[in-house]
């Protein structure tokens, strides 16, 4: 897989909480959004998606790293202590994403449009 998720910081404060990606081969990002969803022992889904990101149209090269924050900002691209490219995207959620306690997961789904049709205003 060209996309993968490397770890998740957990915390009460949305603007602290974050989802590292990286990549090895050269990945745009658009198509590919990142779920909490909760899973049976099965493996199947045992709720509605709660939370849902939409990755933009960016190109991001080997190499480089993602981090995905829950709160407010720009996305930038930058630097991390180790002086390697980071894709700082944000949510803009107001409320944090992941449990405090721990136990959600955090799904990286790849996605194909295949039909879309523009819903009517309801009839009078």
């Amino acid at each position: 897989m060209s996309l993968k998720i490397h770890s998740i910081v957990n915390s009460s404060n949305p603007q602290n909480e974050f989802v590292r990606l990286s990549t090895k081969i050269k990945t745009n990002l658009k198509g590919y959004a990142i779920v909490d969803v909760t899973f049976d022992d099965d493996g199947n889904p045992s709720n509605e998606f709660r939370h849902i990101y939409f990755f933009p149209d960016l190109e991001v090269n080997p190499g480089e790293w993602i981090r995905l924050y829950t709160g407010k900002g720009v996305n930038d691209l930058g630097k991390n202590g180790n002086n390697q490219d980071v894709h700082f995207l944000y949510w803009n959620s107001d409320e944090c994403v992941w449990n405090d306690q721990g136990g959600d997961k955090a799904t990286l789904i790849k996605y194909t449009i295949i039909n879309s049709v523009e819903v009517p205003p309801t009839e009078k």
